[in-house]
């Protein structure tokens, strides 16, 4: 039900005579779902909306600017609830999740809905086909797809779904109806790396530019993986064959379509003990969210930052991953006029090969840093936090009571460096 609560008095709705209580029945002869038709909407200039007051319908017009908002807000959120997979995916990290995390990280998302909002990725595997319909017709996009092979058998078995949807006719649909998305590939070692990521790149390179890129990223296991099936660990030597491919692929890529198009994660990077691409190889990092260019980010902000400069203030600490470690010790090193410690913390919660700033737990920041002099100041890596909690459900707050320091969460070079020449006050 969209009953609304209140109305921007400067809004156009409250132009157009709508008033909270008012429930909207539809808009332009549409019956709203969700926030979704609702954003859809609001991007036109002219509206017919229905709305039901004092138990009457009343039809209003509605005119306004383009893309200005209604000034609605409603009693109810408008997503409603969150659909779940119904995969049982061999590499799934809901699945190798330890006990006692955050109640939410239990979730597996499998709603476009938030794919477009938030970037969350989805398999399309159950997406019925008036779901598929809704997309084109409200031109939602982009999209962030797990495609991880097009070998359509292959791929039913890695999500262990065997009713699992065909990808490749849904994808080209999309790409017929100008439907955009990114896609990832997660590698798993001997499955569908090598030729089968061959054959992934090939068909998505092919919808440019309705596929707008590819990340590929490995596999991350935990240590929590009992009753899932083996899958082995992306070694250095793989990495290194892994990059060497997709490095040749963004040649191909730059020469045909103007656009590397495909990336590898900083992890694989790391894992090879390559030094990280320069930040042109990323383009516009679109996706920076799944770690591809992350890295190469915030070293590039920080040392545009700190340049030269001097810093000053009292001692000051640094805690982050194994993975970020030697790049921000890297920072730190060169550092003049002021103490700054980094504290490298092992990721004891989910074990495994699991090295990510942003999988760190407040459990895992108490055990590394408990009893060790770490100045007036903490910095940690924000990517470690949602609202103030770890994914523990350990507050900051907490955290920062056992360790008797002042904890500043940073998410980006920019605000480390502030932080460092002493503007953490």
């Amino acid at each position: 039900m969209f009953e609304v609560r209140s109305v921007d008095e400067n809004g156009a709705a409250a132009r157009s005579g709508i008033r909270a209580g008012d429930v909207i029945v539809s808009v332009n002869g549409e019956e709203l779902q969700d926030y979704i038709d609702y954003v859809y909407f609001c991007a036109k200039k002219r509206l017919r909306i229905t709305v039901k007051r004092d138990g009457k319908l009343k039809k209003l017009r509605v005119v306004k600017y383009a893309n200005e908002d209604l000034g609605l807000e409603f009693t109810e959120p408008l997503l409603g609830e969150k659909r779940v997979c119904s995969n049982k995916c061999i590499f799934c990290f809901v699945d190798q999740l330890p006990k006692g995390m955050r109640e939410s990280l239990y979730v597996k998302d499998e709603d476009w809905r938030y794919s477009l909002i938030m970037g969350n990725y989805l398999t399309l595997s159950s997406m019925p086909d008036a779901e598929i319909g809704r997309i084109i017709r409200r031109k939602a996009s982009p999209l962030y797809i797990s495609v991880h092979t097009v070998d359509e058998e292959l791929r039913r078995w890695m999500l262990g779904n065997a009713r699992s949807r065909p990808i490749k006719p849904i994808l080209k649909k999309f790409a017929a109806h100008n439907i955009k998305f990114h896609a990832q590939a997660v590698i798993c070692p001997g499955i569908n790396d090598k030729d089968k990521l061959e054959e992934t790149y090939s068909f998505l390179k092919r919808l440019y530019p309705a596929a707008l890129s590819l990340a590929v990223v490995p596999v991350g296991l935990t240590a929590h993986r009992r009753g899932c099936k083996d899958i082995p660990p992306v070694t250095g030597e793989g990495a290194k064959e892994i990059i060497e491919r997709v490095e040749n692929w963004q040649k191909e890529c730059l020469n045909y379509i103007r656009t590397r198009f495909v990336f590898a994660a900083d992890e694989l990077y790391i894992k090879a003990g390559l030094p990280l691409p320069p930040a042109e190889n990323y383009e516009s990092y679109a996706q920076i969210e799944n770690g591809v260019g992350m890295m190469r980010k915030f070293i590039d902000e920080a040392q545009c930052a700190l340049g030269d400069m001097v810093c000053s203030g009292a001692k000051i600490s640094v805690a982050t991953g194994k993975d970020a470690y030697p790049f921000i010790k890297k920072i730190t090193d060169k550092i003049k006029g002021r103490d700054v410690v980094v504290h490298m913390v092992e990721n004891t919660t989910f074990g495994g090969g699991v090295t990510v700033s942003g999988l760190l737990a407040g459990r895992d920041y108490l055990r590394a840093l408990n009893g060790k002099d770490l100045g007036e100041t903490l910095l940690i890596p924000s990517d470690s936090l949602r609202d103030g909690v770890f994914l523990d459900d350990m507050e900051l707050k907490s955290l920062e009571e056992k360790l008797g320091v002042r904890i500043i969460p940073v998410s980006d070079g920019f605000q480390f460096a502030e932080r460092l020449r002493g503007g953490e006050r």
